[in-house]
């Protein structure tokens, strides 16, 4: 199987995940909000999911290794597939509790693995076009998922819904299994995969997840009061905000295979921070929290293709893709969960909800300069070696 196939099976599996996503997952903290949890309540549930998952990661390392990288990463996707069930129940507290212990073992297994599989996947010097393709495809099901989700979760309901996108993430896991096994370096022991850390790239991703505390986890369920609790207005936002993003992750993947990406960074560092800061103040005006949604979708697909070439280019360059993002996806559930409890402390002192997203600011500025230091000490070795 050739590297552009393994490409394209990668993609298409991307694809059916990120569209029981969008169908399903996106409502996951609404359907929390509607069940009779507080905002600060629901975010401090994402933390707990988020800190589980990152302890259980250690726990998937002896599998990994018996497994393989192809076998594991399929098996995380039908795990994540399971997770449908008890989130039907997740308005109550033991519903909540096995719902969140799931999505924790499952993801904490798929998603180090899936992105090795990325790093190493796909052809040479087409890491800019790949993931814009990726990001268009995300970003198209982003239309569709929304709102058939929305759709389903207010006329026939959440447990339909969830059914659905169950099938569909299981239906994933197919073109996983297809894939030939690929070379993600060795897999570490729990203590060897602490040491000599990419400390840069680590606070990178962390800054990452606490940025998506407030952009990611926060904000939909701050959209979906602003929409007057209506799941299948919040599904026709986000479908609109979808068709935003697909234009510009194939423009901005272009521009990193031409040497752009440094021009682009600058772009959407000021682009997302103007974005959260018109999400933050927009609350009390319909009109302007679909602009704020709509526009955030458009920047977050110039800003994945950006950030994740850089990191995939790192990841593939340490011959030990697996290792590196298996410490960068810790970094990242630390970031996120300690974003999702300053947001919930933001919420708590404010008492208002559209200023639970303020903080990411701080994710984003973090993430402009640490990846800015990062291409000027490699211009420095660059150099050092000529």
């Amino acid at each position: 199987m050739s590297a552009a196939v393994q490409f394209r099976m990668l993609t298409l599996h991307y694809g059916l995940y990120q569209l029981a996503v969008a169908m399903a997952l996106g409502f996951a903290g609404a359907y929390l909000i509607q069940g009779g949890l507080s905002l600060q309540e629901a975010l401090s549930a994402y933390a707990a999911l988020l800190a589980l998952r990152c302890l259980l990661r250690f726990a998937g390392l002896q599998l990994v290794r018996k497994a393989g990288y192809r076998r594991a990463v399929f098996l995380g996707a039908l795990l994540a597939a399971l997770q449908f069930w008890p989130m039907s129940y997740a308005t109550h507290p033991f519903g909540l509790a096995a719902w969140l212990f799931v999505v924790a073992l499952a993801e904490s297994l798929y998603w180090p693995v899936y992105h090795s599989a990325v790093a190493v996947t796909g052809v040479d010097g087409s890491r800019g076009r790949e993931l814009g393709i990726r990001a268009a495809v995300g970003a198209i099901v982003a239309i569709a998922g929304p709102f058939t989700g929305g759709l389903l979760m207010q006329h026939v309901g959440a447990v339909a819904n969830f059914a659905i996108a169950g099938e569909i993430m299981a239906m994933a896991a197919i073109p996983l299994f297809l894939m030939r096994d690929f070379d993600a370096g060795p897999v570490p022991g729990a203590g060897q995969s602490l040491r000599n850390i990419d400390s840069r790239t680590f606070a990178i991703f962390a800054s990452d997840g606490w940025m998506s505390a407030g952009m990611h986890l926060a904000w939909p369920m701050v959209l979906f009061v602003a929409l007057d609790s209506n799941y299948e207005q919040m599904g026709l936002a986000n479908a609109i905000a979808g068709i935003a993003g697909a234009a510009g992750a194939l423009l901005c993947g272009r521009a990193i295979d031409r040497g752009s990406r440094d021009k682009y960074l600058m772009i959407v560092s000021i682009a997302l921070a103007g974005g959260l800061l018109l999400r933050g103040f927009s609350f009390d005006d319909k009109f302007l929290v679909l602009v704020a949604n709509a526009s955030a979708a458009a920047i977050m697909a110039l800003y994945i293709p950006v950030v994740m070439s850089h990191v995939y280019d790192r990841a593939k360059l340490s011959g030990q893709a697996y290792r590196f993002h298996f410490v960068m996806e810790a970094a990242w559930d630390l970031g996120a969960s300690s974003g999702c409890l300053c947001a919930a402390f933001v919420v708590t002192i404010t008492a208002t909800p559209s200023l639970s997203v303020l903080p990411a600011l701080l994710g984003v500025l973090m993430i402009y300069v640490l990846m800015l230091r990062q291409r000027l000490s490699l211009q420095v070795e660059n150099k050092k070696q000529i």
